[in-house]
């Protein structure tokens, strides 16, 4: 196997003098790209623009980033899926859009784009009382006849062609435990029914995959992007933070968890030599890196809290956006400066929280929601002239909103400013009506 990369002596010294994130944080130096949020940096090798379109596959992390990047404005083409009755029927619980290896995002991209080679029929294992299963879209049973179900099979391939057209097409590499189906030499998205390993033991096998599976898998999907797409690819491609839920292994999930994301991690590194508008973007680390207390959700250890995956995909805009790699490496969108913010205030962090505003005070300025987290951070530490300067700009900028205009109001107490504190209520009756419940709790006035 060749090295991945080889200098000189000279110039691995030279390069190293010029990187100012060459050294590990530690405590007393650059710590806080660690702890308790953590900030890993990237390169980008090309741009993307606002209006650029986005295609994104992978595990269930990609469902992440469509929703995170739909919300930032931009135009998700893997969620503009009209997929008729089957399709409505799965609902999101299915998962069925997800895909957790690259062998699996590999055969619907393939067959989406050259149809010939799609299975039909045969990728369908029956179930009881006439219903199937398909492998490759999770394990929601398919209560329709086989031609309706293939029908629909079609509409979601014919969707899954959008790929060719997005500028910009991200993937997520989830596992690479997979099941293997022999009598089709297909690797299967999901373990296969029961029913189907029962009637044939013999027919399918379980497979981790290897480095150099991982890798062939990426090469084949770009070669097949590139031989399809007429526009120049834009490429990110990443490993999904979210865990194994459980092993097929004899070893300890942690442990098998760790190769699963290590191999990928490392393929990646190889494969995106050479390649022009490929690149590698950090929300594994974003997310691994970061206090368990705010990266997951539910306090689960595997759903990537909402909140986190937004800060991601704000590093990922202020870099790639036209100029963005020449931005301040700690600069944020509004969406990752809320974000953060939440974070920073579960975490108790409130002094974090008004630096952070501080150092984005014209987009804090500018977010009626930043302002009234500001507000809270401030009055946690009991910094309450900074709290009433938040408060009154958010009441400026977004008026409609009664809470901040009810934190005033709640404010003005411990300030002991009573005829400020009446005039705000007159304002409140005259504004919101209907909220007379918040006023009757203001008994102190």
């Amino acid at each position: 196997m060749s090295n991945i990369e080889t200098l000189t002596a000279t110039e691995a010294m030279a390069r190293a003098r010029t990187n100012p994130l060459r050294r590990f944080p530690a405590p007393d130096r650059d710590g806080e790209r660690l702890y308790p949020l953590a900030s890993p940096s990237c390169a980008p090798s090309f741009e993307i623009a606002r209006s650029d379109s986005v295609f994104a596959i992978g595990s269930c992390f990609a469902r992440n980033i469509e929703r995170a990047l739909d919300e930032a404005g931009m135009r998700v083409l893997s969620r503009e899926f009209s997929l008729g009755e089957v399709g409505e029927s799965l609902d999101d619980a299915a998962n069925f859009f997800n895909k957790y290896s690259i062998h699996s995002v590999l055969n619907e991209i393939t067959w989406a784009l050259e149809r010939e080679r799609f299975p039909g029929r045969d990728i369908l294992y029956p179930g009881a009382k006439g219903t199937w299963f398909d492998a490759q879209l999770g394990m929601a049973r398919l209560d329709f006849p086989p031609e309706e179900i293939l029908a629909f099979r079609h509409r979601y391939l014919d969707g899954l062609k959008a790929v060719v057209e997005a500028d910009v097409v991200i993937l997520t590499l989830g596992y690479v435990e997979t099941w293997y189906d022999r009598a089709l030499g297909l690797y299967l998205n999901v373990m296969p029914p029961m029913q189907a390993i029962r009637a044939e033991p013999e027919r399918f096998e379980f497979r981790v995959l290897s480095y150099r599976d991982v890798l062939e898998g990426l090469e084949q999907l770009h070669a097949l992007l590139c031989r399809h797409r007429t526009k120049p690819l834009k490429m990110l491609v990443t490993v999904s933070p979210v865990p194994l839920l459980a092993t097929f292994r004899d070893m300890d999930v942690l442990v098998a968890n760790a190769y699963s994301k290590s191999v990928q991690r490392a393929a990646l590194d190889e494969f995106l030599i050479g390649k022009a508008g490929v690149d590698y973007f950090p929300s594994y680390e974003f997310v691994t890196l970061s206090s368990p207390e705010v990266a997951w959700s539910r306090n689960d250890y595997r759903h990537v809290a909402p909140e986190l995956v937004d800060r991601i995909m704000s590093n990922v805009l202020t870099r790639y956006l036209p100029g963005g790699a020449e931005a301040d490496p700690g600069a944020v969108t509004g969406e990752g400066l809320v974000s953060s913010a939440k974070m920073l205030s579960r975490l108790e962090k409130y002094d974090d929280v008004l630096a952070l505003m501080e150092a984005n005070r014209a987009l804090a300025d500018g977010s009626a929601e930043a302002l009234i987290l500001e507000a809270t951070a401030a009055r946690r530490i009991d910094a309450l002239e900074t709290a009433w300067t938040a408060l009154t700009k958010a009441t400026e900028i977004d008026p409609a909103r009664p809470d901040a205009l009810e934190r005033m109001i709640t404010l003005c107490r411990p300030l002991r400013r009573p005829g400020e504190a009446k005039a705000l209520m007159a304002r409140h009756v005259e504004d919101f009506p209907e909220r007379s419940e918040f006023r009757q709790r203001v008994t102190w006035l």
